[in-house]
């Protein structure tokens, strides 16, 4: 249990999948979270997850609403302290997901953070949820990923998402409809590479002529791999090209069930050598009393939709999202 004086800005939760490697069913999943900044304030964003019978209890770092009066700073060593907190009370995971230029947010960069994060965590994985491939260097992602691994011994998960900011997109030089083919042969490189050996690789973005890495992934053939998806196309690549998909708090549970049955539909169709899993998120809110936890929710939760509003989350092939109440 998380003492109500631990301090934590405030984040929206996320599940994330253990290292289990056995056939999973579809989870139920709750994201537990608690709006922090002030002692006074009480709780942590954290997450249970029933995982093939098994509950993993995890949480998510981003984003973190930051008061003028709060340095980045000191926002970023709080969390740290929570974590090695939640290491210590046994907690299985944690994530921090990815955004550019992100103001009033504050979303530190997940494979730094998660690096400076390593050493506290115990036993607990380590997850990026998700990173934004297609606007990212993918030899670069490929070397970071595999470091990344030998520093956490083998606990880190690797989540990847197509994105959907224009500002992100804009600064890396790419339209709407080259998140696809971007991630789609981002994949392909990153794995050649991780497989240890010289690569060749002329794509319509990358090219590699005879390239190496130094060293591949502590996990052989390369850290678990999912995919964020609220759309019918994202589920399906996802069940081709990772081994799960993650669904967020935004999907309505009609689309979940929808979606997840599509992925595994589409597991069986490839071939795929393992059923793969599915993943789903909600957030509630708690506090010392139902009146201070509706409180919370909805200062926070006005916040959120708000900022995913403004960024145009919402888009026609996507499920429909709750984005408001």
């Amino acid at each position: 249990m998380v003492s109500p004086r631990t301090r934590m800005s405030p984040g929206s939760a996320r599940w994330a999948r253990t290292s289990s490697r056995r056939p999973p069913r579809m989870i139920a999943a709750w994201s537990v979270g608690v709006v922090m900044g002030r002692p006074s304030a009480a709780g942590v964003v954290v997450i249970v997850a029933v995982y093939a019978s098994v509950m993993r209890i995890g949480f998510h770092l981003t984003p973190f609403w930051s008061p003028i009066d709060r340095s980045p700073t000191r926002i970023i060593d709080e969390a740290i302290e929570v974590v090695a907190a939640a290491s210590r009370m046994g907690f299985a995971w944690v994530s921090i997901g990815q955004h550019w230029l992100s103001h009033p947010t504050v979303w530190p960069q997940p494979m730094p953070m998660l690096a400076r994060l390593a050493p506290e965590t115990g036993s607990m994985r380590l997850k990026t949820s998700v990173l934004l491939l297609p606007i990212l260097n993918p030899v670069e992602v490929a070397e970071s990923v595999a470091t990344l691994d030998h520093i956490t011994h083998g606990r880190l998960d690797v989540g990847v998402a197509i994105g959907y900011r224009e500002l992100e997109l804009g600064v890396a030089g790419l339209a709407r409809a080259d998140r696809v083919p971007k991630l789609e042969e981002s994949l392909e490189l990153m794995k050649a590479l991780w497989r240890g050996e010289e690569v060749t690789f002329k794509g319509r973005y990358t090219r590699v002529e005879g390239g190496r890495m130094g060293f591949p992934p502590y996990q052989r053939p390369h850290p678990p791999l999912e995919m964020g998806a609220q759309s019918e196309g994202a589920t399906r690549r996802a069940a081709r090209l990772t081994d799960g998909v993650f669904f967020g708090p935004q999907l309505g549970w009609a689309d979940v069930r929808r979606f997840g049955a599509m992925f595994r539909e589409e597991r069986v169709a490839i071939g795929a050598a393992s059923a793969g899993y599915v993943g789903a998120s909600r957030s509630l809110i708690v506090g010392a009393s139902k009146e201070a936890a509706a409180a919370a929710a909805r200062g926070y939760l006005e916040k959120t939709f708000t900022m995913y509003r403004a960024w145009r989350m919402q888009e026609s092939t996507m499920g429909r999202l709750q984005l408001g109440f």
